[in-house]
Parts: structure tokens; sequence; C-alpha cells
């Protein structure tokens, strides 16, 4: 869908200094020119492809300073005809497999468009002949009806530990409670191992567990349990359950959280 012109598009201020977040411009930015042109096989970075007219509803997250950032919630606000603000967050972080990549290298910069990411140092990579690595999703939806959008950084995590943005979703708590429920069943799994009886039964048991619909930090818990006990159950009947068991315990480990007036764990 083209992006209606009358429709206000805007930035929110980034929550700190160095990290900056601007509208796309072609001229500023060129590296990121590639991802609006026309799909073709010469093309390599083709599967990142965005129709031109998304240019108009892009913007660019420069890094200047000289942390990683290893989480991101960002929110697409849209609001309609009827003064009714339609709120999508879209969010990524470092810690949800056991091989590490920061969201945002220091140093780096991110274009966020309507329907993905991309960093700028992975187009600089593939370019120059590099393996292929797809961006990331976080889709605005539909824009019927809608007359201004604004673009909004809810939540970052510095490599360090150091939050910032207002965290609306409390997605470092969530970080928490995944890391949490991670541990709990790999450990449930290797204590039945050295006991040598089948853990089956006690992971069906907490895969069936009633699933809580509020945002309270018993719902994430129960939730990520449920999930990665039905994911080892899975993985169990293809033959690949100690691969996602080592998986979970390799994650990398969460780092003190804080923020700059008051710290906490």
């Amino acid at each position: 869908m083209a992006f209606d012109p009358l429709i206000e598009f805007s930035l929110a201020p980034s929550p700190v200094p160095d990290i900056v977040l601007s509208r796309y411009d072609p001229v500023s930015w060129p590296s990121f020119a590639v991802i609006f042109e026309p799909p073709s096989p010469d093309n390599p970075l083709q599967f990142l492809a965005q129709p031109a007219e998304e240019e108009d509803r892009s913007a660019v997250m420069e890094n200047r300073g000289e942390r990683d950032i290893t989480a991101l919630c960002y929110c697409w606000v849209r609001t309609t005809e009827n003064g009714e603000a339609l709120r999508h967050a879209c969010s990524s972080d470092s810690y949800a497999t056991s091989v590490y990549h920061p969201i945002l290298k220091a140093n780096d910069r991110k274009l966020i468009t309507g329907s993905m990411t991309v960093d700028e140092s992975l187009i600089v990579h593939v370019l120059h002949g590099g393996g292929c690595m797809s961006g990331s999703v976080g889709s605005t939806r539909r824009m019927d009806g809608v007359v201004s959008l604004r673009l909004e950084i809810d939540m970052l995590l510095f490599a360090d530990g150091e939050i910032a943005g207002p965290d609306v979703d409390r997605h470092v708590a969530q970080l928490q409670f995944r890391k949490r429920a991670g541990d709990f069943i790999a450990k449930q799994v290797r204590l039945a191992q050295s006991e040598q009886r089948d853990v089956t039964p006690v992971l069906s048991a907490l895969a069936e567990m009633p699933r809580l619909r509020d945002n309270s930090s018993a719902r994430w818990a129960s939730d990520y349990t449920c999930e990665y006990a039905e994911a080892y159950l899975r993985h169990s009947a293809m033959g690949q359950q100690e691969a996602l068991v080592q998986g979970l315990e390799n994650r990398p480990p969460l780092p003190k959280f804080y923020r700059r007036e008051a710290s906490f764990t």
C-alpha cells in the first residue's frame, strides 16, 4: 500500500543523546538507498527490498556512542480520523539465542521502515561479498483511516546493562522471566537425566498450565515456561531435544540492569 502523503509522519525524541533518530534521507544516508531499489537478481539485498514509497515513513537510528545496543523496543503509533491512537510495538534483543549478536553496534546505523529494519554494517557486509542475513520485521499494519504516524523508542538496553526509555511494555522484565524459564526447563531436563528418569511427564504438566491474560509478571513466567516445555516435547519427538537444551543453557547471560537515576537487578 502506498503511503498517503497527507498522513503526518513524526519521530519522538530519543531517550538518550548518543542515540539519534532522524527521518530517512537518501542524500544523508546513501548506503540505505539500495533497500528502496526495485528487486533485481543482481542485487544481493533484494530479499530486503522495500517499495519506493516506504522512504516517506522510514527513519534512521544512529548509535553515536561507544556501547552496543543489545535490546530494542520501538513503537508505531497510528492516530485515526476519530482520534484513536493505535500502538504497535516491535522488539528484538541479543539474548534469545546462544550466538550473540548486538541489535545495533556502536557507531552503526539502523534503517527502520514500516515493515523491517536493517543495519548499515549488514548492507556493507553483503555488498562486499559477505553472507546474507535477514533484517527484522516490525510492521506498522494497516494505514486505512490514519491521519498521523509517529515512531517512538520505548526501550533501549545497552551491553553494560543501562536501560533508557519508558519501557511501557516492561520488555526488560520479560527478558528476565524468559531467561529464568529457559534455565528452569534446562535444569529439569538435566536433573531427570542424572536420575535416569523420563522428564516427559513433568514437562507435559508444565506445558498444560493455564495461560494468564493480563500483563503481569506471573503471566510472563507461565508463558515462557509453557513455551519452552512445549518446545522440548516437540524437539524430543524429532530426536532434537539435546540441541534445544544446549541452546537454552548457552544463551548469553543478562547484564545487571540499571538506569542513570537508580540501579536494580
